[in-house]
């Protein structure tokens, strides 16, 4: 066809009076050299004009969202699931299939934000999922699959979503403590460990002339006598050191004697005097005890 076309043109040029003078080969490359001036001015024509058809184009676009329930399918429904489970209010699978459970869902979204939970995707229903663009309903949408969107990825920001009441078991589930079983050894150990010695109950008034520690036990020594001597003297017959007839309420040398064994037995040092370390020994432990 371009091979006609070229001989019709150089006939034309060769009946023109003008152009005879011509050889073929000179016509052609004159028609050639009329010819690109035209081509590049149509060519910058089209780059200028089509992207200010675009531009007018995009602004007035708006997006078709037909009315879906129960039974519908396509690529809508799996736009609008998709939404839902981004919400929190859909749990199922993304299939493009209305079902009873998308119904359900949407009934749920529709009461939070307000509107008849009919379980029915109308206009209202699609502002609310996505307020932020505009959205024409198509009312005679049918069962069929629609056109995909370009802006169905564009999901705005989730209004703040019910919490479910599986969530709320599982919370309670997770901070219940597990009950610990009771422990009868422990119970049965504490039951026999010894309370505080009856003799730790003793306690002294203190008499002038005499010195105390700071846990006020009075501080014995050879030569002193008194009810204080008789209570150090009973505890040493309690260890052993002393007997009953020598429980007379007199420091003299035997309570002395007794006084020093009891202190070497202990690791004490050997003073004879009956100070601190010796009532802790004398009143906070069992005779047996080491």
């Amino acid at each position: 066809m371009k091979g006609s076309l070229t001989v019709c043109i150089l006939k034309y040029f060769d009946s023109s009076p003008v152009f005879r003078c011509l050889s073929p080969n000179q016509l052609y490359w004159l028609l050639l050299l009329l010819s690109t001036p035209l081509l590049i001015l149509s060519s910058s024509v089209v780059s200028f004009a089509a992207p200010l058809k675009i531009a007018q184009a995009v602004p007035n676009a708006a997006i078709t969202r037909p009315t879906l329930k129960v039974g519908s399918q396509g690529e809508r429904v799996s736009e609008l699931q998709a939404a839902l489970k981004l919400l929190g209010f859909y749990s199922g699978t993304v299939d493009g299939v209305y079902n009873e459970n998308t119904a359900n869902a949407v009934s749920r979204f529709k009461q939070a934000v307000g509107l008849n939970p009919d379980g029915v995707v109308d206009a209202a229903t699609w502002q609310k999922l996505f307020p932020k663009e505009p959205a024409s309903t198509n009312t005679s949408a049918s069962l069929s699959p629609t056109r995909p969107s370009t802006a169905s990825t564009a999901v705005a920001k989730p209004e703040p979503k019910p919490a479910t009441p599986r969530t709320r078991a599982t919370q309670v589930q997770t901070l219940a403590p597990e009950p610990r079983p009771v422990n009868r050894r422990n119970q049965t150990t504490q039951r026999k460990t010894p309370t505080k010695p009856a003799s730790s109950t003793i306690t002294f008034r203190q008499v002038p002339g005499i010195q105390y520690t700071s846990e006020g036990y009075p501080i014995l020594r050879l030569g002193m006598s008194g009810q204080d001597v008789v209570t150090l003297q009973k505890q040493l017959q309690r260890f052993g050191f002393l007997n009953s007839r020598e429980v007379d309420g007199d420091f003299g040398r035997t309570t002395e004697t007794a006084v020093k064994a009891l202190q070497r037995r202990y690791g004490l040092e050997e003073d004879g005097v009956a100070g601190g370390a010796t009532w802790d020994i004398l009143l906070r432990r069992s005779p047996g005890q080491r």
